[in-house]
């Protein structure tokens, strides 16, 4: 509904302020389906595009997976956005984002019309194409192998096909389904608020599972991703310049005075009231551009794991 919603402002727009026609005119949300959009993932500013095919009663969208690949959002659980082709032509002009800093963030000023998959993330071209497991791959998992290894038992990938005519379109499933929407229509890892919560959620679900060694996802998880982060927030942190909040100056050492040292005006003697030449300095407090916060966010975590 809040596209239609949607449709309806950019309408007006094209209308009141571009004196143009309207080009959705629409009153429901199946009048959308058919209707191109874009796809783009939070931090970046290269979108996707995309079509509309229908829809789910779930907290998130249906798609391929070279369009979620490409856009840089995997099935991890993160956050992406949606929003429509006329949408993103018409609001997303420089002439109308900030000129500060982060201001050309989540704005698709690149749009991706064709998708190469020789270009796209390594996870995406590991997805199966076979519509059924041959009884090699399930007597070859007795011998527990890698997933690179069972590609040999008898599973096709989308590797296999790049090159080929079929590496876009004709990948198989395992099993139908008569409502996509009949899964989980949110991800919890979404209603968890601290990374710590949502750590311990996953290990949890390591409890439960089989072929999960939680000693073996506590090791490659502090070693892997917390230590690695950590070292290069320590790094950022002890490189980092300082800034003034009072007229945006940045320094890439802090000056011994310890406050802002910017001219920001000059008068000559015969301007000023002394009759001497006078330098206004900004004299503002310095404030760090990376948190100490960054550093330590995960002390807690590791200790507990």
């Amino acid at each position: 509904d809040h596209l239609v919603q949607a449709t309806k402002y950019i309408d007006d727009l094209l209308v009141r302020m571009y004196g143009d026609k309207s080009f959705y005119n629409v009153d429901s949300p199946e009048d959308l389906i058919g209707h191109l959009g874009m796809g783009i993932a939070p931090h970046t500013s290269g979108s996707i595009v995309c079509r509309i095919i229908g829809f789910a009663r779930v907290k998130g969208h249906y798609g391929h997976p070279f369009f979620h690949a490409a856009k840089r959002r995997n099935c991890d659980g993160d956050i992406d956005a949606f929003l429509l082709l006329v949408d993103g032509l018409l609001n997303f002009s420089r002439a109308f984002l900030p000129s500060h800093r982060g201001g050309l963030m989540d704005a698709p000023l690149i749009l991706t019309m064709k998708i190469n998959p020789s270009e796209i993330d390594k996870e995406a071209l590991n997805v199966e194409t076979v519509n059924r497991y041959p009884v090699s791959f399930y007597e070859g998992t007795q011998e527990f192998p890698s997933a690179k290894e069972a590609v040999g038992l008898g599973v096709e990938i989308v590797e296999s096909r790049l090159g080929s005519p079929a590496e876009l379109s004709g990948f198989g499933f395992t099993h139908d389904s008569d409502d996509c929407s009949g899964g989980p229509e949110n991800n919890p890892y979404t209603e968890l608020e601290s990374m710590k919560q949502k750590t311990m959620a996953q290990f949890a679900l390591g409890e439960l599972l089989y072929s999960v060694d939680n000693k073996v996802q506590a090791s490659k998880l502090i070693d892997r991703h917390l230590i690695r982060d950590m070292r290069g927030n320590l790094r950022a942190f002890g490189q980092q310049s300082v800034r003034c909040p009072r007229c945006g100056a940045k320094y890439r050492r802090p000056p011994i005075s310890g406050t802002c040292r910017t001219v920001l005006s000059e008068k000559a003697h015969d301007e000023s009231v002394t009759g001497e030449d006078e330098i206004v300095m900004c004299d503002g407090n310095l404030i760090l551009t990376v948190s100490h916060g960054s550093v330590k966010k995960y002390n807690g975590l590791m200790e507990e794991l």
